[in-house]
């Protein structure tokens, strides 16, 4: 059996909860966490969890094997360095860190400790997801030319980070997932704070990598409607994915093709003279067997932890989408475009 420990039931924490406590062979045994009212909805829903405000009753119970950590972004680091000293597997909810340098610590920390670090990325374990990325493998689309997506909403606004550290995790996750964690040269970015100053609730971030594929993303907790989509663009077809519709993949057979002109021979003589005709043909909604990302990605991560094996949102992986992350910020910050690496 497992025995976990989870750090942090705000926002997120109760569905981290549940997926946990649902996992066969598995037992939440501490729940900590500094407010008493979230303490006492835990003991109410969870009889078989103890509850603490107090982080040394996790780290020095030999019995926890692993830790969750459902707290604030900026507390994830420190939280994550002490977990991994006192020797625990960890799976930090997104991001994984603030900067690079705190994330390669982490890293570091995990691999000297010879411990499991997993990043909450959730929407890597969804089916969907994984579909489009088939796609992309398999050359379906073509030659891919560029991404746009928007994740916008009138939610929950934060006081302790903007909306793109809020919220673009989830696409930026999706991007490099997509670019097999290439990351991009350079990024642009323009954001505006409209109701708490310095922090941005509305951000439009451009990254662009190598081989001129470019992404756009729009992300926004100040908006009139729940928008969770990312639109695909290649030289064959395209595709939408759209968490938020019971068709979560839709296939385009549309584009623009270069067809060369027939010359005065009857021939296509010369190969330097084309003509474009737009393509527009079926239009495809294939059957995706869904299931419940967090719960996909609770059992991915015990699995690591019994097995050892390498976690599909790893430490590394964590760390190059904070570096994206970060990069946009320096963006933000200077409204200078920013390069990676």
């Amino acid at each position: 059996m497992n025995i976990v420990a989870q750090l942090g039931c705000g926002y997120w924490g109760p569905n981290l909860l549940r997926n946990f406590t649902a996992q066969p062979q598995c037992w939440v045994k501490w729940l900590v966490d500094t407010n008493p009212q979230r303490r006492a909805y835990v003991e109410e829903n969870y009889p078989k969890t103890k509850t603490t405000s107090v982080l040394e009753d996790v780290l020095k119970d030999p019995e926890v094997e692993a830790i969750v950590i459902a707290t604030p972004a900026s507390t994830h680091y420190q939280l994550a360095k002490l977990a991994l000293q006192a020797g625990k597997h960890l799976l930090v909810e997104k991001p994984l860190a603030m900067t690079t340098i705190e994330a390669d610590e982490l890293v570091a920390e995990a691999t000297a400790n010879q411990r499991i670090l997993m990043v909450g990325h959730t929407f890597l374990y969804n089916s969907a997801v994984h579909y489009l990325k088939q796609l992309l493998d398999k050359g379906e689309l073509g030659q891919l030319y560029y991404i746009y997506g928007q994740r916008l909403n009138l939610g929950q606004v934060r006081a302790d980070v903007n909306a793109w550290w809020n919220l673009a995790p989830h696409d930026v996750s999706i991007l490099l997932y997509l670019m097999n964690d290439e990351l991009p040269v350079t990024v642009t970015a323009h954001g505006i704070d409209y109701i708490q100053p310095h922090l941005e609730d509305v951000v439009f971030a451009t990254l662009t990598w190598a081989n001129r594929v470019t992404a756009h993303l729009h992300v926004s907790w100040l908006d009139p409607g729940k928008i969770r989509q990312m639109t695909v663009v290649g030289s064959r077809k395209m595709v939408v994915y759209d968490d938020v519709s019971d068709d979560k993949i839709t296939i385009l057979d549309k584009g623009v093709d270069r067809v060369p002109k027939i010359g005065e021979k009857m021939d296509y003589d010369n190969f330097n003279q084309y003509q474009i005709v737009h393509r527009s043909g079926d239009v495809w909604l294939p059957k995706i067997n869904f299931q419940e990302p967090l719960k996909m990605e609770a059992t991915h991560f015990l699995e690591c932890v019994r097995t050892g094996r390498t976690p599909l949102t790893g430490g590394l992986q964590g760390r190059q989408v904070v570096a994206v992350l970060e990069a946009v910020q320096r963006a933000l910050q200077s409204h200078q475009r920013v390069s990676l690496g």
